[in-house]
């Protein structure tokens, strides 16, 4: 058994996300097949890379991971199957697999990437607003299924990449980046790392700044009991970055922060 993971934009109400695993079990009945989002805002690909590489490392060596974020259906946009380390990703050439393939740098894993311009791998009738279904779905199914990476397209060595999000420093020693992502809580996940304030004085000595507003040193864990509900409290995030959070309520509240705004990271005033 092979495990396969779905990442979509298409949502959950019109079916579109479950025709996937029809696609794939036909070709590999015995697949497992995990949803891993099918909620990712449409089009939007940074998110989809926040989303991904945050997750799919988590499951076994040679899980396929099916991603179909593809503003660019039915275009000239390359479909693409790789092997990124001991994992294996279909999806569009659009930058969608960016933030793995930094990650693969940073790790020293080696990469490989198909055109997946063989028709026999895919279902009889490709439809040009459909490629998840008629598409990337099958090829990862004979992916899972033992098909070589090499026999399903034409090898090449220039993926699309994408600007993602980052942190910079600056000559007072602030830092400055965005935000990464709104959770379903309405927390605001930034790209701020710990290495990249550990120049200042963590957790008591800085003050975060969104949205206009100003925190004041930084807590461990939700919840913390010495705040008022809905009251703003920083920590690091379980995916590693400094997130926002409102303290025993939901987001959006006190802020309303939305991805790509800027937040800073100071000395306490």
């Amino acid at each position: 058994m092979t495990n396969i993971t779905l990442t979509t934009d298409f949502g959950t109400r019109q079916g579109s996300d479950a025709v996937l695993h029809g696609a794939i079990y036909g070709i590999a009945p015995d697949a497992v097949i995990t949803d891993l989002s099918h909620h990712i805002t449409p089009q939007d690909i940074r998110e989809a890379n926040f989303v991904v590489n945050n997750s799919v490392f988590f499951f076994p060596d040679g899980t396929v991971h099916v991603i179909v974020v593809d503003p660019g259906v039915g275009t000239e946009r390359r479909p693409i199957a790789a092997r990124i380390g001991k994992h294996y990703f279909v999806a569009p050439d659009n930058g969608v697999l960016t933030a793995c393939l930094d990650r693969a740098v940073r790790e020293g894993w080696s990469s490989e990437f198909v055109h997946l311009d063989k028709p026999e791998y895919w279902l009889d009738n490709v439809t040009m607003t459909f490629h998840g279904r008629d598409l990337f779905s099958p090829v990862g199914a004979h992916l899972a299924a033992g098909v070589p990476l090499s026999d399903l397209g034409t090898s090449f060595d220039d993926p699309i990449r994408i600007p993602l999000w980052g942190a910079e420093r600056h000559d007072d020693g602030s830092v400055t980046g965005e935000v990464i992502y709104i959770d379903d809580f309405g927390n605001a996940i930034c790209s701020i790392l710990p290495e990249e304030i550990a120049h200042l004085d963590v957790p008591d000595g800085v003050q975060i700044d969104i949205c206009g507003a100003h925190i004041q040193g930084m807590v461990s864990t939700f919840g913390d009991s010495e705040y008022d509900s809905d009251t703003l409290i920083a920590l690091w995030d379980s995916s590693g970055y400094l997130l926002v959070s409102e303290n025993n309520g939901t987001g959006g509240k006190v802020i309303k922060p939305k991805p790509g705004i800027p937040v800073a990271v100071r000395s306490r005033i």
